[in-house]
């Protein structure tokens, strides 16, 4: 079953076309700083023709949606 996640765009570390790309620059950032929270790797749950990901803080998910600027993500992987 996929988990659905709502994130506001704008805190995203980093975006990416490629998932081993949105992946290296999660470890990268994990790496710069190994205290902060884990991270999570997400795509749209919309169509989205350019197959994006995002790499996010985890413990900045929210369940439900609390304001129009948050957008759903499928979780790809926790880092």
């Amino acid at each position: 079953m996929d988990e659905i996640v709502f994130f506001n765009p704008g805190d995203a570390i980093a975006n990416s076309h490629d998932f081993n790309e949105a992946l290296r620059s999660a470890e990268i950032y994990k790496t710069k700083d190994p205290l902060q929270s884990p991270l999570v790797i997400v795509s749209p749950t919309k169509d989205d023709p350019t197959n994006s990901f995002a790499v996010y803080f985890a413990d900045d998910a929210t369940k439900k949606p609390a304001d129009d600027d948050k957008e759903a993500y499928k979780v790809e992987k926790h880092l």
